[in-house]
């Protein structure tokens, strides 16, 4: 069988092609993530939130493997507690930037006229402020909490999509398929659900991945300033606003949490990247 035999969806998942390494790297690591989440009851050596004052700031030994805190918690048990919101958070972001901003593009890129421009002054408006402060905003009006970092974010990470969605939408309206389709009598709708959606769905999947990183990067930034989960509930954005505060006495907090940070979001671009390679460029 020629290269040019070879199905589409097989060439893009093949190995070899562009993005590869970037997909084994990338999946391998967040799929442990995934399973450390899942399995942190499993490899905790402690409960996250037991204080133990005759152990507060204790260094690296055989029961605390990563030291302990202020308050006498085991570094290692929240470090892997916390992987669950980390995790969840951004998770919560993309689904409701997805849910939200794809129909909003698909309906600014393929209608047009007065609809686009109307969707597209509200993602301009959004565009106008900073995220990161547009959240902090959110969340200093509706209250701190893990539920509201979420939807703050979430509410900055819209118009991003919409914006992607629109463009590419627009581009595949040009196609000449699109054409026929509607010289058929197709309705629209039919037309953006079952034809053009499947179409841009790489780069929607794409940009998806890319955008889970910076979520992290947002909802722990947020946890860190205190706006997002609370104490004592362990979350790797806690670690680094606990760990600030006795930085002069133990570095272990912040410097552990600061590695989980960079290694997820930076698991999460290269995957991205390489979804970007394979779904988008290679299709």
């Amino acid at each position: 069988m020629t290269a040019v035999d070879v199905p589409v969806t097989a060439r893009r998942w093949s190995p070899g092609l562009p993005g590869s390494w970037g997909l084994a790297v990338g999946g391998t690591v967040i799929g442990l993530l995934v399973l450390v989440a899942i399995a942190a009851p499993l490899l905790s050596p402690h409960e996250p939130t037991t204080i133990d004052l005759s152990q507060t700031l204790a260094g690296f030994s055989g029961d605390h493997l990563l030291g302990t805190d202020a308050a006498g918690r085991d570094v290692l048990s929240r470090l892997i507690y916390g992987t669950r919101l980390s995790l969840l958070g951004p998770l919560a972001v993309v689904l409701v930037s997805v849910v939200v901003g794809v129909p909003a593009g698909l309906v600014a890129g393929y209608r047009g006229g007065w609809v686009d421009s109307v969707l597209s002054r509200v993602s301009d408006m959004l565009f106008g402020f900073p995220p990161l402060l547009l959240a902090i905003v959110i969340v200093a009006t509706f209250g701190a909490g893990f539920l509201t970092a979420t939807i703050a974010i979430a509410i900055t990470y819209i118009p991003l999509l919409t914006r992607v969605v629109r463009g590419v939408v627009m581009v595949e309206c040009r196609s000449a398929y699109v054409d026929a389709y509607r010289i058929q009598g197709f309705s629209g709708t039919r037309v953006c659900l079952f034809h053009i959606l499947p179409n841009v769905a790489g780069t929607i999947v794409a940009q998806s991945t890319l955008n889970f990183g910076y979520a992290l990067l947002d909802l722990a930034g947020l946890t860190f300033l205190g706006l997002g989960v609370q104490p004592p509930t362990p979350d790797w954005g806690q670690l680094l606003s606990d760990g600030r505060q006795n930085i002069l006495f133990s570095v272990t907090e912040v410097t552990v949490a600061s590695i989980a940070i960079a290694i997820a979001v930076v698991a999460f671009n290269v995957l991205g990247d390489a979804l970007a390679k394979r779904l988008v460029r290679g299709s």
